[in-house]
């Protein structure tokens, strides 16, 4: 309850400077960098996907502040360091997941629009907002690399042992179309082990129309 609380504060502070708004869209499209909090690990890597998505805004007009809800498929997961075994073969693991994240983002322009601003891309901006991600599938991938040969074993993630829903806190800095954005999450990913959460950070290239 106290969560649902603070996100609905956060969306009503959000919505009253929203004066004088024009609704945008554009897409998102670039790499992740993913890795995860494991209780009882602590050689956890980052492991390089994709992400693609949209986003619907209200952009603002003679204001700092804009509005933005977007909607992201997230591959993501974990890498541990690779072990050397005594017959000299090589062991890495990973966890691969994939999300539809979808962020609730109050962008901060740092100047306000003048009468020939056109669109947004000259302006830096900061946005930042609760997420909440849906899994729909995860895989613990063991790769061995022999001497001669390297093979993969996949095995998906048992339903009932992971958690459907996610969520966290999200904060970016964008500029002219690029945007570095970072995903620090609040909950585990697996229902058993004191910890598992998500931490993602993103680069990618987003426009407007």
């Amino acid at each position: 309850m106290r969560r649902c609380f603070f996100i609905l504060l956060f969306c009503w502070v959000c919505i009253m400077p929203l004066k004088a708004q024009t609704l945008g869209g554009g897409l998102i499209l670039g790499p992740t960098f993913s890795t995860m909090s494991l209780s009882g690990v602590d050689s956890t890597r980052f492991r390089l996907d994709y992400c693609l998505g949209a986003r619907v805004a209200l952009i603002p007009q003679h204001s700092v502040f804009g509005l933005e809800l977007d909607v992201i498929y997230s591959r993501q997961g974990t890498a541990t360091k690779q072990v050397k075994l005594e017959n000299d073969n090589k062991i890495k693991w990973m966890e691969k997941s994939s999300y539809i994240n979808i962020p609730l983002l109050l962008n901060v322009y740092f100047r306000k629009w003048k009468e020939d601003d056109e669109d947004e891309s000259p302006f830096i901006r900061l946005r930042i907002g609760p997420q909440i991600g849906f899994c729909l599938k995860g895989d613990e991938v063991e790769n061995n690399k022999q001497p001669k040969k390297t093979t993969q074993n996949i095995r998906p993630w048992k339903p009932g042992t992971f958690n459907r829903i996610d969520y966290g806190i999200t904060a970016a800095i964008s500029y002219w179309y690029a945007e570095v954005r970072y995903t620090y999450g609040l909950s585990n990913v697996f229902k058993e082990g004191e910890k598992s959460s998500n931490h993602v950070i993103s680069v990618t290239w987003s426009d407007i129309w």
